[in-house]
């Protein structure tokens, strides 16, 4: 299959394995495909603000997850309250899963 230009998924399943605080649990959610330039964006706009850094990027890449927390901003910093670094391994699992690898060869 050739590659096309603007034929990018716009989103992303991924199912992603945490550890700590005495829990081994899976997360399943879908990412939006953001690009890096999105991303840049997106960052320019946040500087200077208020909100928390992590918790408003889980929002800003997260489309679904299959969690109790709702897909907020109040209810990512309330699951990185009872899961501090769950903010830090979801933004990680975004870039791993995005990023494009080599397979086989």
């Amino acid at each position: 299959m050739a590659i096309k230009k603007g034929n990018a998924p716009k989103s992303f399943p991924a199912e992603l394995e945490l550890v700590g605080g005495g829990e081994s649990i899976k997360l399943k959610l879908t990412y939006h495909n953001r690009k890096p330039s999105e991303l840049e964006n997106w960052l320019k706009d946040l500087e200077g603000s208020s909100a928390p850094f992590m918790p408003s990027m889980v929002v800003y890449l997260v489309k679904d997850m299959e969690a109790d927390y709702s897909l907020s901003l109040e209810g990512i910093m309330e699951m990185e309250d009872e899961r501090p670094g769950i903010c830090d391994a979801i933004i990680a699992g975004f870039h791993q899963t995005r990023r494009t690898k080599l397979q086989g060869n």
